[in-house]
């Protein structure tokens, strides 16, 4: 097994003993990487094994030092390459037994080889794009282990292409969205050179079959000797196995509508991450034979103790004053042995996902549990930007973040007001990272929120683009906002930062202090002004956390002191069991 470390960014491998083996002491992973220098950080991810099966091909991110102020800028420092690894281990100590096979983009995913071991594939994006709007499919001649010159077969010019397979030594399947849906299309390719024959759209559907490429080499479609494996849907997804002989669908997984982008396939059955309305997150074994059985978690069957707690998800549509329609999953107050007093209306959380490009899901959450289970109503909004629903919803945002995401929020709390599902007196928005960008900007610009809890936000865009994030993100504000000094005005107007005056909501802001996509300071920004203004407010920072916490004491905490805050705002009878 070949695998990268956290702690030092090396890559290692570890040999794994055979299932039902007696329990031996496996020898140590030994590294297969050398180890960092001073003045370069160098990370290594998402590797497949070369043709001849002694070395892995991997995407090599080699960052250089910044030599002072004016060198601040990750970009010009950052470099991607396709590189073979030696599995003997000889690299560990000799750099020089490390091979720079393909070189294409500022950034580079999927590597793939084909099937005969003649070809490699790859997506590549430059700046300013991100790659769900515009990234490009190459194909390459393998000479002695080092591709030729690329070639462009997909993509590119406003299309998006996150993930590719071999489908064939000539052909693969990819998933692109040039009619605006993530759909699956066939690129055959004629002989030598790569010159592209034919691109096809197997499966043309107004329905989304792939998610945004937030990290290197995510997978939502496998090609396996029964057909392609891909989820699809509007909102919603569906679990199926596409046939290339008629085209037929068939459904695969019922009871399950979120699948994650990490997708394998060893050709008779699919291991994926899903989840369900009535059923969390769960690592589903999905049989794809003629005589397959149901598909099934691969955990352990268990009671589960609070399975009679959490709110049962209902995907729903609000519309904004100008008849566009907001995406959102409703979770209902829910308690097996309580219920409200007749004509009561529960407390609102709006809940904005992170991102901004990205999804929130309609499977049962624990976090979201704890409030239904004490009365609130939760309100997880797909506000426009977001993906799942095609390239014209995603492309709401562009130019108006921090206006079209507050606006879609408003829209829903007001929408379950006028419903009767909420108390519009007591509603609340909560947010991380671009949501906590969203969250700080419903309480500079609207009236409609009574209290906020911010995770780790971006609150000065001007000051995140380039210097004050990773490379990934370093222009994706561009697209978002536009470019300075252009749009400095606009930057001005919507900034959370730059109106942190207008801010007198009471929150609780919560920061892992080794956060270094959303820096402390971002959040340090709106507390100190708080402060100076005598706003209430609460301020948590988490050592040794960085960007969203993984300590149960640090997860713990930050519930409690949210608690604290609608305690403080809505009433003292709030969640009155938990103990502050």
């Amino acid at each position: 097994m070949v695998f990268t470390d956290h702690h030092d960014q090396r890559l290692y491998a570890a040999a794994v003993p055979s299932l039902g083996a007696a329990d031996t002491a496996a020898p140590p992973p030994r590294p297969l990487t050398p180890e960092g220098t001073d003045g370069t950080e160098t990370c290594w991810a998402d590797p497949v094994a070369s043709p001849d099966g002694s070395e892995v091909w991997c995407v090599r991110e080699t960052t250089r030092a910044a030599t002072g102020p004016d060198d601040s800028d990750l970009a010009p420092r950052t470099t991607h390459e396709i590189v073979a690894v030696p599995l003997s281990g000889a690299a560990a100590a000799d750099p020089a037994a490390l091979r720079v096979v393909a070189r294409s983009h500022h950034f580079l995913s999927g590597a793939r080889v084909s099937p005969d071991g003649r070809r490699l594939s790859w997506i590549g994006w430059d700046h300013p794009h991100m790659p769900w709007d515009s990234s490009e499919l190459m194909v390459a001649d393998l000479h002695d282990g080092v591709a030729a010159e690329p070639v462009r077969v997909l993509g590119g010019q406003g299309v998006s292409v996150p993930q590719a397979e071999w489908g064939a030594s000539d052909s693969l399947y990819a998933m692109a969205d040039p009619d605006g849906w993530w759909n699956l299309h066939r690129v055959d390719l004629a002989g030598a050179g790569q010159t592209t024959r034919r691109v096809t759209n197997v499966l043309p559907l107004n329905q989304d079959c792939a998610g945004p490429l937030w990290r290197v080499g995510p997978t939502w479609f496998a090609v396996t000797p029964h057909g392609v494996v891909l989820p699809h849907g509007d909102g919603p997804r569906r679990l199926a196995l596409w046939s290339p002989t008629d085209g037929g669908l068939t459904e695969l997984a019922e009871g399950f509508s979120t699948f994650e982008g990490d997708l394998w396939s060893d050709g008779e059955r699919v291991l994926v991450r899903a989840g369900g309305p009535e059923r969390g997150s769960a690592l589903l074994s999905v049989p794809l034979g003629p005589d397959r059985g149901p598909a099934h978690p691969v955990r352990p069957t268990c009671g589960d103790p609070l399975e009679a707690w959490p709110a049962r998800p209902e995907r729903r549509t609000a519309h904004t004053p100008q008849g566009q329609p907001v995406h959102y999953v409703l979770h209902r107050p829910t308690h097996p042995d309580a219920a409200a007093p007749p004509g009561d209306l529960p407390p609102l959380l709006v809940h904005v996902h992170g991102g901004p490009t990205s999804a929130t899901g309609a499977s049962a959450d624990l976090e979201f549990t704890f409030f239904t289970s004490r009365g609130f109503t939760v309100a997880d909004v797909d506000y426009g930007g977001s993906t799942g629903y095609g390239r014209a919803y995603r492309e709401r945002l562009h130019g108006f973040w921090g206006e079209v995401d507050v606006a879609d929020c408003v829209t829903v709390a007001r929408a379950l007001a006028a419903e009767g599902l909420a108390d519009p007196a007591r509603t609340a928005v909560r947010g991380g990272s671009a949501g906590g960008w969203t969250a700080l900007a419903c309480l500079v610009h609207t009236d409609v929120f009574a209290a906020a809890t911010v995770l780790y936000p971006i609150s000065d865009a001007a000051a995140w683009r380039a210097c004050q994030t990773h490379d990934f993100e370093s222009r994706y504000v561009e697209t978002l906002m536009g470019e300075l000094p252009r749009e400095q005005a606009r930057f001005d107007r919507v900034s959370p930062a730059a109106n942190a005056d207008r801010i007198t909501t009471p929150l609780v802001m919560l920061q892992g202090a080794d956060d270094f996509i959303c820096r402390p300071d971002q959040a340090d920004r709106i507390v100190h002004s708080l402060a100076a203004r005598g706003v209430w407010h609460r301020y948590l920072v988490f050592e040794g956390e960085g960007h969203g916490f993984r300590r149960a004491d640090s997860v713990r905490r930050s519930l409690l002191a949210e608690v604290e805050l609608y305690r403080e705002v809505f009433g003292a009878d709030v969640a009155a069991d938990v103990t502050l």
